[in-house]
């Protein structure tokens, strides 16, 4: 029996995600990244895309938070914007040097500075190859996540590079990479390719939806998705792109700061390497 052109064609296997709010998924979220296919469990990298505005930011302290609560990872938020209110809830500790970092399981890295312009960039762009460079040895088992993924590569051409050095290579070193950006545009596509997990809060911009769309599959199953997801909600599309599974939800319930005992760890213990050598 001859099987027509349009079926044959259609995605007979899409169904739309069902919607379940954070505060249901995020503890299990944080058991099974990294641990979806038992066959495979390395450190799975996670993208969040979407507009200014669209509550990146809160899924991101989220997912860290919940994954701090469940499997207590070792985990260092990058951030270089001059002020963010809502990673602040986090509650963790700030640093702005390796010997920050080390003395942290969870910490902020944020190298704050006064300057503008060139001076500016210059600044992080030397802070944040500090920490890259340290960070990359084997068995670090870290978590690292950048607040902007676009601008820490836009620093040097130096520094792109050792971006898209840890995108191919740092699972191997025993990191998880989480990174956002507000348009899938403007990027090195590693950020798409290696990355195992995607968050797309709906864009904005008409235009821009389609390729918000071909990150997740099929863009006539896909478009029809975002167009229905409710920006006054902050919806978002998690999906994981080996398993296929995907869900939409929201963050219902904001981070708030744990006991700080469950912070505290020897620095011995931290990220499983030494403490660089004072000269």
């Amino acid at each position: 029996m001859t099987v027509p052109v349009q079926d044959w064609r259609r995605d007979s296997s899409f169904t739309v995600p069902p919607r379940i709010p954070w505060s249901e998924i995020g503890p299990e979220f944080a058991m099974v990244w990294g641990r979806a296919d038992p066959d495979d469990p390395q450190p799975e990298d996670v993208e969040i895309v979407g507009p200014k505005g669209s509550g990146k930011t809160l899924l991101e302290a989220k997912m860290l938070q919940d994954r701090q609560i469940v499997r207590d990872t070792p985990e260092i938020l990058i951030m270089t914007k001059p002020d963010d209110g809502t990673v602040s809830k986090l509650g963790w500790p700030v640093a702005d040097d390796w010997r920050g970092v080390t003395e942290n399981r969870q910490v902020i890295y944020w190298p704050r500075t006064r300057l503008i312009g060139g001076p500016r960039r210059a600044h992080h762009e030397r802070k944040l190859r500090e920490l890259l460079d340290r960070l990359w040895q084997p068995e670090a088992n870290t978590l690292i996540a950048f607040d902007e993924i676009g601008y820490a590569e836009s620093l040097s051409n130096d520094l792109k590079q050792i971006i898209q050095m840890y995108w191919r290579e740092a699972r191997s070193q025993g990191i998880t990479i989480v990174a956002m950006k507000q348009r899938p545009q403007g990027v090195q596509r590693d950020m798409h390719s290696e990355s195992m997990w995607t968050a797309s809060f709906k864009p904005k911009d008409r235009g821009d939806l389609e390729r918000f769309a071909e990150l997740f599959g099929a863009k006539r199953d896909w478009i029809p998705v975002f167009d229905s997801l409710d920006m006054m909600n902050h919806e978002f599309i998690l999906r994981h792109s080996k398993t296929g599974q995907a869900v939409i939800s929201w963050v219902d319930q904001p981070p708030a700061p744990l006991p700080r005992a469950r912070r505290a760890r020897p620095p011995a213990e931290l990220l499983g390497i030494r403490r660089p050598q004072r000269g």
